[in-house]
């Protein structure tokens, strides 16, 4: 399945990692990293072994580890009914080190959070095992001192090179960063049709409440999937270019963009 949403749930919490298949997200990451204090590591490996081990659980389940503590975090979580791991302040070397290691998770998601990271990220990508992209907004902001305005042009390019590098890659889109302010559900809906306009596909949730809002978004309307069906009707009954119904020119990029559109609702049900 091709998630929509992705919701951090703190792993040293069991409260809310019990909670976290009833939320509605398409995939859970359980952080052992940002959200859990020193102290609490081991702890949240323990937790989740215990929550995993005695769960069906209908979501994704995904693992963010910590960049300082590899071998202890994949001993906890690289095992059945894990779909994959999600590595911080993703390096080359990391990342590399991580597939070599993992024997029976089989997909891994690099955290772009540094300025080495984002111009690195097409060999990133190309790492056997790595399925998509994701960026750290306030890490790669803290690193190339800018201030909190939403757009920034180093923002821009490092959002811009992720979508870059994974079509060069031949991987998923990446996912769209978390939104801040859990409240704000209009600011959300906008940001994520602008992030699915520039190439991302799904996006990070840090509230239940941003779970509802981020697969709408990332849904494929029956508005959607009928325009992409037309799409290749006329492309399959013309010699190579065509019109839509607008009088647009559509040809077999066109068609390219409406296969995926209807591989993905397919592939999720959202038409139904």
């Amino acid at each position: 399945m091709i998630a929509r949403s992705y919701l951090y749930v703190p792993g040293n919490n069991m409260a809310m990692l019990s909670k976290a298949d009833s939320r509605g997200a398409d995939a859970i990451i359980v952080d052992f990293e940002d959200s859990v204090s020193q102290s609490e590591k081991q702890s949240a490996r323990e937790n989740f072994s215990q929550w995993v081990g005695s769960n069906q659980i209908s979501s994704q389940i995904w693992v963010r580890i910590n960049a300082d503590d590899l071998d202890s975090d994949l001993l906890a979580c690289d095992r059945e009914g894990v779909a994959g791991i999600v590595v911080p302040k993703a390096s080359i070397e990391n990342v590399e080190y991580i597939s070599s290691k993992i024997k029976i998770v089989k997909q891994l998601s690099a955290l772009i959070e540094s300025a080495d990271s984002v111009l690195s990220a097409r060999e990133i990508a190309k790492i056997q095992k790595v399925q998509f992209l994701q960026i750290g907004q306030l890490d790669l902001r803290a690193e190339l001192g800018l201030g909190f305005e939403e757009s920034s042009p180093p923002l821009d390019f490092a959002l811009a090179n992720l979508v870059l590098a994974s079509a060069a890659a031949g991987i998923e889109q990446p996912i769209a960063p978390m939104h801040s302010d859990v409240t704000d559900e209009i600011g959300l809906g906008n940001s994520c049709k602008k992030f699915r306009n520039a190439g991302f596909f799904g996006r990070t949730a840090i509230h239940p409440a941003q779970v509802a809002r981020i697969n709408l978004e990332f849904s494929t309307s029956a508005e959607d999937l009928a325009k992409a069906l037309s799409i290749l009707e006329k492309i399959g009954s013309s010699s190579g270019v065509a019109l839509d119904e607008s009088g647009k020119m559509i040809d077999e990029a066109s068609a390219k963009i409406a296969r995926r559109i209807i591989s993905r609702a397919h592939l999720r049900n959202d038409h139904s």
